[in-house]
């Protein structure tokens, strides 16, 4: 019972993870009335990033706890395998966003941004959403797509290195 609640849970962060990952703009679910303040940020190249990335960590930790259950309920060790490689993925591309986060962090101390996220977030609460047209522009199609691949490709390097571990 444990390993099915475990994988319908994964499976629900996983795919929410891959959703927010295609459109950080669906992170208003999670705050309703903050539609305003979310445009807003994915108006921004460098949060939308940001959130992008958000959205490939939660999508492999889903993946991680799905593979992980599935793995123990039908006792398949390929699967755990599987689920070591993407915690390993993870564990690396957390570092990395920490780092990066650490460097964006630095620039809004030095340009004087750096507790002005109140008031943005005080503003587009206010202001409501902002009418674009159109909603999506053709470098967040790009980077939507670059994102999909880059994240095809981390999964498949974590199956495909479970899969050399297990059969070597």
């Amino acid at each position: 019972m444990g390993s099915a609640i475990g994988t319908i849970i994964g499976l629900a962060l996983g795919a929410f993870g891959f959703v927010v990952m295609r459109n950080p703009m669906k992170l208003c679910l999670l705050a309703p009335g903050q539609e305003g303040y979310y445009q807003r940020a994915v108006l921004d190249r460098w949060q939308r990033v940001s959130l992008r990335l958000l959205g490939v960590l939660v999508s492999l930790f889903g993946m991680v706890i799905m593979s992980a259950a599935l793995g123990g309920w039908l006792k398949v060790r390929s699967l755990q395998a599987v689920s070591d490689g993407l915690l390993v993925e993870m564990g690396l591309l957390f570092g990395c966003a920490w780092v990066l986060g650490l460097i964006l962090t630095i620039a809004q101390a030095i340009r004087g941004e750096l507790f002005d996220w109140f008031r943005i977030w005080k503003q587009g609460a206010l202001l409501g959403p902002i009418d674009v047209y159109p909603p999506i522009t053709p470098a967040m199609e790009k980077e939507s797509r670059a994102f999909t691949a880059g994240f095809c490709v981390l999964v498949s390097i974590a199956i495909g290195s479970a899969a050399y571990r297990l059969y070597r």
